[in-house]
């Protein structure tokens, strides 16, 4: 489990981080976290916690523990209700790649932003809230302004060497797309531990 957290970023490119920049991490979401799943590996139960502090994220699985320092590891806004997650792009740094946090009466839900495709449409469902652009893949730095293609198929053309795609936004429609494809769908639930409960309640 630690290795989905860590790794649960995808490819999927942003300009930048929606929300209001966070200097230290709220005391909202800080505390311990727990999440029980299945190792699909071995089949056998899988435990996780999530230790956040007011700069880091400690994960503590059975691979070991990983420390994620804030301003380091990923920066952090707030949206709303929600916290946004970024991670620095491994490609080109100046573009980020996002996860949600959502805080709730349990605990939190960890989301991942996603580009599923829309059948029977060669489009994918990013392509229906952000404008986009399709990149050399050795440009640095990026266009300031990002345009919506002019491509009626949504993609780039088959055998266009070298390419990335990354989407610009505001936070009217992140906040939207998450309402319509995330909130609810798919997530990693994590529990606030019930002995963090019971102190903070004394």
């Amino acid at each position: 489990m630690v290795a989905i957290l860590i790794t649960a970023c995808s490819d999927i490119r942003f300009d930048k981080l929606p929300g209001m920049y966070q200097d230290l991490i709220p005391m909202e979401i800080q505390g311990k976290y727990i999440f029980y799943g299945k190792d699909f590996k071995s089949r056998l139960l899988d435990t996780l916690e999530v230790n956040i502090g007011h700069n880091d994220i400690i994960l503590n699985g059975t691979q070991g523990e990983t420390r994620l320092i804030l301003h380091q590891d990923f920066n952090l806004h707030k949206l709303g209700d929600l916290y946004i997650i970024g991670n620095q792009d491994k490609v080109i740094k100046s573009l980020w790649n996002l996860n949600v946090i959502e805080p709730t009466s349990k605990g939190l839900n960890f989301y991942t932003v996603n580009n599923k495709e829309i059948k029977p449409l060669a489009q994918n469902k990013l392509e229906l809230y952000f404008p986009f652009l399709d990149i050399p893949f050795n440009y640095d730095p990026i266009p300031t302004e990002p345009m919506i293609l002019g491509s009626t198929d949504g993609g780039v053309a088959p055998g266009t060497p070298n390419m990335l795609r990354y989407y610009s936004m505001n936070d009217e429609q992140f906040k939207n797309y998450f309402e319509n494809e995330l909130k609810n769908k798919e997530f990693i639930p994590l529990k606030k531990d019930s002995k963090e409960k019971s102190k903070k309640s004394k």
